[in-house]
């Protein structure tokens, strides 16, 4: 009878009997049989009929613990294969038994429907269990609450052992997610990549007004709708869990190799817009050092001038800072004017020795001011120029503004862009009445004026 054992109410209607007269032996064969017996589509029979055994330890006091610790560590009754699935099992039924009494006990509140020791009984049956060796510290500490683990004298203050638990979880998190990003989810950037050289350049009225070279094409597959390959882009983000930051810095990538993909507001408004300067600057930071390619200038310029950034949130990524360069700014047009009031002025004692004429006359002259920084290594002198570049003069003003006592137009790339932008706007009011226009009347609808150089392409960080 007991080898067609099948349900787990069956097993635990058997163990709850034997409790009542305990025979250790037919126990013993009723938790081997439950063990072989597959689940009913309820609970495993083992789980149920190691319940059953030690609520009639804990519940109704039928049984004695020390009856339940000599079955349960008895080699011959229990074999060895079956005894770490034993312990797995009976620190769950531990863990579930300590909140059932937990919950009955706020329940009942001052007229508690059970005796005072159930909670006792339970803490003596785990402890009994541990010290048989039936049980390990470390699959407790795992598996029950920090209050029974600190009532149980395993951990010296439950408190700390919930911090040190929860810094161990955020830790295995992180690796976790770390491992994933490196080693398992190669397929879903490769696909999100492929799906990205599929977005079209946005429509011409996108482009910017000034005539900045928008890019070609990448698709191989003539996708003409941004919103299909939008729709890819997020379930893809979806299917892999993907990391929105890494996404976003592909997009990025993606945006600065065609500039008229930035049109698409669709696709950068998937992603949060506070994240978005930071990733944006962190492009930035990573030439700090090094000189900065104008794509990625280029980009920011077109960002700006749809309003997918704020330039406030844009400007403490960049490098130097604005009062670093106003100070550095300041002291060379010092140095400049130095130089300048010492001109002409002829110094005797300091003049060289009549029997070396080659000796350098270091007196009486200007001394040459220290050369300034050049305009290459200013990121936000870079970013006027591509502001001026692609026709945004509203955000350029602002950003020179806020350039309190530099001279912005004394680069020569900000003059360079701010010649080319006058030129824009008045060439058509001026190819009317050019001379060129009153000696040949058909040159009044000459060509446009030509755009600016394209940006340079710039190695992947």
């Amino acid at each position: 009878r007991v080898s067609r054992l099948s349900g787990a109410m069956a097993v635990a209607a058997s163990i709850a009997a034997l409790a009542k007269a305990w025979d250790a032996s037919k126990c013993a064969s009723v938790l081997r049989a439950a063990a072989d017996s597959p689940p009913d589509g309820g609970a495993p029979p083992l789980k149920a009929a190691l319940h059953a055994l030690c609520a009639a330890v804990v519940n109704s006091a039928e049984l004695d613990a020390s009856e339940v610790v000599a079955l349960l560590s008895d080699h011959s009754k229990i074999p060895d294969p079956l005894r770490p699935r034993l312990a797995s099992d009976l620190c769950d039924i531990f863990w579930f038994a300590g909140l059932q009494i937990d919950a009955e006990t706020r329940a009942a509140h001052d007229a508690p429907t059970r005796d005072g020791g159930a909670k006792a009984r339970l803490l003596a049956l785990i402890g009994a269990l541990l010290g048989a060796g039936v049980v390990a510290v470390d699959q407790l500490k795992a598996r029950l609450d920090p209050e029974m683990l600190q009532e149980l004298s395993l951990i010296k203050d439950q408190a700390d052992f919930h911090k040190a638990q929860v810094r161990m979880n955020t830790r295995a998190l992180y690796t976790q997610q770390k491992y994933n990003l490196l080693r398992e989810e190669s397929e879903g950037y490769s696909k999100l990549i492929t799906e990205l050289a599929e977005l079209p350049p946005a429509p011409a009225w996108a482009a910017p007004p000034s005539g900045m070279p928008v890019g070609l094409s990448t698709s191989t597959r003539a996708r003409a709708s941004a919103e299909e390959v939008v729709a890819n882009v997020r379930s893809l983000i979806g299917y892999f869990e993907l990391d929105p930051n890494r996404v976003l810095d592909l997009v990025l990538e993606a945006l600065e190799a065609v500039p008229a993909r930035v049109g698409h507001t669709s696709l950068v408004r998937l992603f949060n817009p506070r994240y978005l300067p930071h990733v944006l600057g962190f492009k930035f930071q990573f030439y700090k050092t090094e000189p900065m390619p104008a794509s990625l200038y280029n980009l920011a310029a077109l960002l700006l001038r749809q309003r997918s950034v704020s330039l406030e949130a844009l400007l403490p990524h960049l490098s130097p800072s604005l009062d670093e360069m106003a100070a550095s700014h300041a002291a060379q047009v010092s140095k400049a004017l130095d130089a300048a009031k010492k001109i002409g002025v002829i110094s005797l004692g300091a003049a060289p020795p009549l029997d070396d004429p080659h000796e350098p006359n270091t007196g009486g002259g200007a001394d040459e001011a220290d050369e300034a920084m050049p305009a290459a290594e200013l990121q936000p002198i870079g970013l006027l120029r591509a502001l001026l570049a692609n026709g945004d003069w509203v955000t350029a003003q602002e950003l020179i503004g806020l350039m309190e006592g530099v001279e912005a137009a004394s680069f020569p790339p900000v003059a360079e862009a701010l010649g080319q932008l006058t030129e824009w706007v008045i060439a058509k009011a001026y190819r009317a009445v050019s001379p060129a226009a009153l000696l040949f009347p058909a040159a009044r609808a000459g060509p446009p004026a030509s755009p600016p150089p394209p940006p340079a392409a710039r190695p992947r960080p």
